[in-house]
C-alpha cells in the first residue's frame, strides 16, 4: 500500500470529509501502518480554515514543501505535516488558502508522488484529497501515480451521471492495470449503493455515512470522545479503509485486479 487519491466530478460531494475520516481510522484498521492525509485541492483548502479556528498549528504544509527547493524526501514531507495524535500515526499535510497559490506547484505534486515509495518504506500510507477534477493546475502526477484513485460521489442523478463519465476517462488515462474505483457518500437519495455501483461498473461500492456532526468535528479537529469514536461516519470509514486496502492488494502483489 502507499498512495490513495480521492477526487470528484462535481462540487462538494464530501471528498475532504472522506479523506479525513479515512485518515483517522486508518491506523485502527491497519495497525502496522500510519497515514498522511495530503490536502491537494488546488481550488482551496477545506481543511485549513477549520484547523486554524481550532488552534491547530499549520505545520508548514504543501507550501512549505515547495519552499524547500530541493528533492522532497519522505523526511521533508513529514517534517511539514501536522500530527493529530501523540503517537504521530495520523498526519495531515495542509494545503492552499487561495487558488492563486496553485500556479507554481506543479513540481511539488511530482515530488510528493515520487516521495511515496519512501513513505511506504517507513510504514506510512498517503491519502490525497484532490478535490474536484478539471482545474488547470490540478495535481496530475498524484492521479497518474496513485495505487488507487477513487471518485467520491453522492447518490443523486447529477452526481452519478458526472461520476460515470469521469470514471470512464480516468480508467482510459490510467490504463486497465490501475485500480480506479468510487466511494459513495450516503445512499438512498434516491439510489442505493447497489444501483450506483451497477451504473459505475463497480462490483463493490464502499459507502461513507452522511453524518454532519462527525464531519464538522473532523473539519474542526475536534476528534475526541466516545460519541465521535462510535459515530456512523467512523464506522463506515473503517469498512471503506479495509475495502481500499483489499482493492490494491492484487496490484501490489503483481497479479491482475
Amino acid at each position: 500500500m502507499s498512495l490513495f487519491a480521492l477526487c470528484s466530478a462535481t462540487g462538494a460531494p464530501g471528498v475532504t470529509t472522506t479523506a479525513l475520516a479515512l485518515g483517522w481510522v486508518w491506523p485502527l484498521v491497519h495497525s502496522d501502518r500510519r497515514v498522511l492525509v495530503v490536502d491537494a485541492d488546488v481550488a482551496g483548502s477545506g481543511i485549513v480554515p477549520g484547523y486554524a479556528q481550532a488552534g491547530v498549528p499549520a505545520g508548514g504544509g504543501v507550501l512549505a514543501v515547495a519552499a524547500e527547493r530541493k528533492l522532497a524526501t519522505e523526511d521533508t514531507v513529514l517534517e511539514h505535516a501536522v500530527a493529530l495524535d501523540r503517537e504521530a500515526r495520523r498526519l495531515v499535510l495542509t494545503g492552499l488558502t487561495a487558488t492563486a497559490q496553485a500556479r507554481p506547484l506543479a513540481p511539488v505534486w511530482q515530488l510528493l508522488a515520487d516521495a511515496t515509495p519512501g513513505l511506504d518504506a517507513v510504514h506510512t500510507d498517503v491519502v490525497v484529497d484532490i478535490g474536484r477534477l478539471g482545474h488547470r493546475y490540478e495535481p496530475t502526477p498524484l492521479l497518474e501515480q496513485a495505487d488507487l484513485v477513487a471518485v467520491v460521489l453522492t447518490s443523486t442523478l447529477a452526481s452519478v451521471s458526472a461520476a460515470t463519465a469521469t470514471l470512464r476517462e480516468l480508467r482510459q488515462s490510467r490504463g486497465p492495470g490501475a485500480t480506479t474505483t468510487a466511494i459513495l457518500v450516503g445512499e438512498g437519495a434516491p439510489y442505493s449503493a447497489r444501483e450506483v455501483g451497477a451504473e459505475l461498473d463497480v462490483d463493490r461500492l464502499p459507502v461513507i455515512a452522511t453524518d454532519l456532526w462527525a464531519a464538522r468535528a473532523l473539519l474542526a479537529a475536534g476528534t475526541t470522545g466516545w460519541r465521535f469514536d462510535r459515530s456512523p461516519l467512523l464506522r463506515s470509514a473503517r469498512e471503506a479503509a479495509d475495502h481500499l486496502r483489499n482493492a490494491v492488494a492484487p496490484i501490489r502483489l503483481g497479479t491482475p485486479s
